[in-house]
Order: structure tokens, then C-alpha cells, then sequence
């Protein structure tokens, strides 16, 4: 639900917005116009504005750490996303208390 990103934004005081192709979800309108959004004939790439470039450049380091640890460890080993679905399982009602027990 974008919390990781939202939590980047509020930790760096910054604005991220992921635009280009596979920003957004099939069959999720756009416009209503009909009209392309903005960068979305683009590759895909997250568009980092702050009022301070000290705080874009902690926003960017942020984003990168995460693109290398989503590239570089395995599925298994990414405690990053096994944050994430957790707290997805808990915002959607979902979370099982034994979800946490060691294997």
C-alpha cells in the first residue's frame, strides 16, 4: 500500500512518485480524459522533488539500498520484504499470530 515509500518521504522531508511503464496496475484507469499520465510512455523510474537537494540525495540513497537488496538477496533472505508482506497480511486482516514462528 506504498507505506515503505511514504515512510521514505516522511524520514527524507521528500516526494516520490514511481512513474513510466508498470507504474500502474493493469486495468487501473488513468486519466479519465483518456490522456497518458505524466511519463507513463517512459521506463519505469521514480521521480524523487524535495526542498532541499540534501534531501533528494538522502531519498535516492534510500531508494537504491532497497532496489540493490531486492536485486541482490534472495526472496528468502529479504527481510525488507518479508516486512512488508507481513504488514500487508496485518492491514488486510489477514496476519496469522503463528506467521512468526521459526522453520
Amino acid at each position: 500500500r506504498g507505506n515503505t515509500l511514504k515512510n521514505i518521504e516522511k524520514e527524507c522531508n521528500a516526494k516520490i512518485m514511481i512513474r513510466g511503464k508498470g507504474s500502474v496496475k493493469e486495468g487501473k484507469v488513468g486519466r479519465k480524459d483518456g490522456q497518458m499520465l505524466p511519463g507513463e510512455d517512459e521506463p519505469l523510474h521514480a521521480l524523487v522533488t524535495a526542498n532541499t537537494m540534501d534531501n533528494v540525495k538522502k531519498a535516492v540513497e534510500q531508494i537504491r539500498n532497497i532496489l540493490k537488496q531486492g536485486i541482490e538477496t534472495p526472496e528468502d533472505q529479504n527481510d525488507l520484504r518479508k516486512m512488508q508482506l507481513r504488514e500487508l497480511a496485518r492491514l488486510n486482516g489477514t496476519l496469522r499470530e503463528d506467521d512468526n514462528r521459526c522453520v
